[in-house]
């Protein structure tokens, strides 16, 4: 069905021959893509499960979720452009266009078997107020001067919900008035909800919505300001509300970021977890970062993870601490992980790097020391990354047991942003001392504007 509205799409398109500007087609720029993804998952930082898990916050351009996973699953830094992109569309208020515009998207994941393992096409239609989007979720949506009608499956993003849901089918209406902001939902299996929320100013805002299931009732809150988001989601029956907390701070040398999911033996219906939040109780990580720009803009980050299982009382406790400093020409770095804190830090990781950039390439050279009370082959990568305006190309050779006989990854990767074309291609192969090349993933998005 997609490829052929795709087709009279671009019949349309020829016959008006309308040539729209950038700032029309709606871009949708997630801050980490697939290619990150998988090398965090061929280095070892995060699992194949928390890797799906993050990719299907990504299909489901719930970014700040993501973003949220990266940063305590892999302890890598992620920052969500939504806020950014939201400001640039306030900036510029303009007529809306009543020539259809938008994009169509093809996505497809292959594992090391050359097997198709993920698929899906998508289509985003703009017109007026109007948005339509088929493929990962069938949606109508009107939105005009703070009013909000939605139609079809409905999710996280228009519920404006912190935490993140269930796709529901139904339809839900939003009215501002003044500042206040009403809301109603109503689903096809009788789930009903309703909504308001207060908000002073930009920065700041509190929001109350009652839910009623077939079979459970909750109550959510989330209260949002300068320093972040804190909601709670409450199920009328249990025992502990789940709360999810996001603070963060960002001051001239200084800043910091706070992220908590907490919860209780159960979790309420119609939320939509990752598997790592249900499984702990207490899921949390804390970053600081400190940058001195007069002393060779030396940086210097301390990572920290706590994750408490919701079946025991263990704990676990992963800290990484980072360093980097020196020109853009010739900038070494160095990081010490401790993997794991109960255990007495026996198993730590020490990383060393150099980068060097000259304008649109930079060439990068890091080396992995592993200890676990013995000492592992180091791991050796090299990167070579040139970027442009509109294209990107990545080029990346990681030995991982320092001598090319024993193991060899490479991995490519292939941008491509202009107006009527965007695509993302990925492909890795690899080779051990038993088997010879052959590939170990492959990621392809294509992406036509109209």
């Amino acid at each position: 069905m997609i490829k052929s509205i795709l087709r009279f799409i671009i019949a349309f398109w020829t016959l008006t021959n309308q040539t729209l500007n950038a700032q029309d087609i709606p871009q949708s720029v997630a801050p980490i893509d697939a290619a990150q993804v998988f090398e965090w998952w061929d280095d070892g930082l995060i699992t194949p499960e928390e890797a799906d898990e993050i990719f299907s916050r990504l299909e489901e351009k719930n970014y700040d979720e993501a973003c949220l996973l990266a940063e305590v699953y892999a302890q890598e830094p992620c920052s969500d452009k939504s806020q950014v992109r939201q400001a640039s569309r306030t900036k510029r208020k303009q007529a809306p266009s009543i020539i259809p515009h938008g994009h169509i998207t093809i996505k497809e994941q292959y594992d090391s078997d050359g097997h198709l393992k993920k698929s899906h096409e998508e289509l985003l239609v703009q017109f007026y107020y109007f948005k339509l989007h088929l493929g990962s979720q069938e949606l109508l949506s009107y939105r005009r001067d703070g009013f909000e009608a939605h139609f079809g499956q409905i999710s996280t993003l228009e519920f404006h919900s912190h935490i993140p849901l269930d796709t529901l089918w139904g339809t839900a209406l939003l009215y501002p008035v003044s500042k206040f902001r009403l809301g109603i939902f109503l689903d096809t299996s009788k789930a009903f909800h309703t909504h308001i929320s207060f908000k002073p100013n930009r920065e700041n805002e509190i929001t109350a919505t009652l839910w009623k299931f077939t079979n459970a009732n909750s109550i959510a809150l989330q209260a949002r300001t300068t320093l972040g988001q804190i909601s709670t989601w409450y199920q009328f029956g249990q025992d502990w509300p789940l709360v999810k907390i996001q603070l963060q701070s960002v001051k001239k040398k200084l800043s910091w970021k706070t992220t908590a999911y907490i919860h209780g033996d159960s979790i309420p219906q119609k939320l939509n977890l990752s598997k790592g939040i249900v499984e702990n109780k207490l899921w949390a990580s804390q970053t600081v970062n400190a940058e001195w720009p007069e002393a060779l803009n030396t940086q210097l980050s301390l990572k920290a993870r706590v994750l408490s299982a919701a079946s025991s009382d263990s704990m676990s406790a992963r800290f990484k601490l980072s360093i980097e400093s020196g020109p853009e020409r010739l900038r070494p770095s160095l990081s010490v992980t401790c993997i794991e804190a109960s255990d007495n830090c026996n198993k730590t990781e020490w990383k060393s790097g150099i980068k060097t950039s000259w304008n649109q390439l930079t060439l990068k050279a890091s080396v992995l020391f592993s200890h676990e009370n013995h000492t592992k082959p180091p791991k050796i990568e090299l990167s070579a990354n040139y970027r442009s305006s509109i294209a990107a190309t990545k080029l990346a050779i990681k030995l991982p047991e320092a001598n090319p006989a024993q193991a060899l990854s490479v991995q490519n990767e292939i941008s491509l942003d202009t107006a009527p074309l965007g695509c993302n291609l990925a492909f890795a192969f690899k080779k051990t001392k038993t088997k010879n090349f052959r590939p170990n993933f492959a990621n392809i998005q294509i992406m036509l504007k109209f």
